[in-house]
């Protein structure tokens, strides 16, 4: 199959492209996909490594499109994908190469020698990710400065700011021509990383969800799985959870501000936040949350008769846990001692 894929194109040039590319698509950026090298320009005689990129199958149908409502990618889109993914996979390599060598050695000499060699070339990005790395915050941020002021591409703005956990220092049109970029490929799961890297964690679940939606729509059941991994990977519904505590502890919405820290696991802010609110949930009689309380004021005789009369409950109404007429409940007490207590 290599050989049909990579016909015509030298065995030698072939496998340098490859290399570059860590045979990884240059646009998707999923390991595990099968790839081929596209001649960006269509000339497949045009062998120059300059006019070869590594795709994936779905990506290099992308190329053939012509007119219609779905993505097309052109030369330019090509070329600016390929070099920007060629820079990441050789930035990673030089860094973990420098980490893991200075790692076995422990010789001061081998990495000062490193440091000298990429000062030298200018390689400012690259002595970024290496002292970010060997956790050296003020060499880090001397040289993130440094990079910045050799005019670096709004990616890599991006890129050392977040490194810098100084989002505050991107410039909002910076970030906007990023997203423009993105929208205008219509690019959701680039887009997605994207504001992930700005933790903009909000529109990043949008987009994730936009691509998985979009590949499933497609048939395409290996790239939504893919997205749906990533974005679990990420943990992305804990800053969510966060949000939703946060906008019910603001509408004084005990009863969700409880669901949530549960679904977060927050054990220690859940037992707080009950004893503070003891008043409330005693006056709510309200089964589940008074389990809770009793549970987090250590009263087991308490706590086990709430939660049987909780299971009879569920019995008598034949509802889940949790049911409707338990929370309107709760929520009619809930107004009335917070207005009480505002009064």
């Amino acid at each position: 199959m290599a050989k049909k894929i990579f016909d015509g194109i030298p065995p030698l040039t072939a496998a340098k492209v490859l290399f570059a590319s860590d045979r990884i698509c240059c646009v998707c950026r999923r390991r595990g996909k099968p790839v081929q090298i596209h001649h960006i320009d269509e000339i497949n005689s045009n062998h120059d490594p300059a006019n070869l990129a590594v795709l994936c199958l779905d990506c290099h149908t992308d190329t053939q499109i012509r007119g219609g409502f779905h993505r097309k990618l052109d030369a330019e889109q090509v070329m600016l994908y390929r070099n920007d993914w060629v820079a990441i996979v050789a930035n990673e390599r030089a860094t973990e190469a420098i980490v893991e060598q200075t790692r076995d050695t422990a010789d001061i000499s081998l990495i000062t020698s490193q440091v000298e060699i990429l000062k030298d070339n200018k390689q400012y990005e690259l002595l970024v990710s290496m002292y970010d790395r060997l956790g050296n915050r003020e060499l880090r941020d001397k040289y993130i400065e440094i990079a910045l002021a050799a005019d670096p591409s709004d990616f890599n703005i991006i890129y050392l700011r977040g490194i810098q956990g100084r989002l505050d220092l991107i410039p909002a049109d910076v970030r906007q021509r990023q997203i423009d970029v993105m929208v205008k490929h219509e690019d959701w799961s680039q887009l997605a990383r994207l504001y992930k890297r700005l933790r903009d964690d909000e529109n990043a679940v949008l987009y994730y969800c936009k691509s998985i939606i979009e590949s499933l729509s497609e048939s395409r059941s290996f790239s939504a799985a893919y997205y749906l991994k990533e974005m679990t990977e990420q943990s992305l519904h804990v800053p969510l959870f966060e949000q939703a505590y946060k906008q019910f502890a603001e509408a004084d919405d005990l009863w969700w501000q409880v669901r949530s820290l549960q679904e977060l696991g927050y054990s220690n802010e859940l037992k707080t936040l009950l004893i503070s609110k003891r008043e409330l949930v005693e006056a709510s009689n309200n089964p589940i949350l008074l389990s809770l309380l009793h549970e987090a004021l250590r009263d087991k005789e308490k706590s086990r008769e709430a939660h049987l009369a909780w299971m009879n409950g569920i019995r008598k109404m034949g509802s889940a846990v949790g049911s409707r007429p338990a929370r309107k409940s709760f929520k009619h007490v809930s107004k009335n001692w917070t207005k009480k207590h505002r009064d």
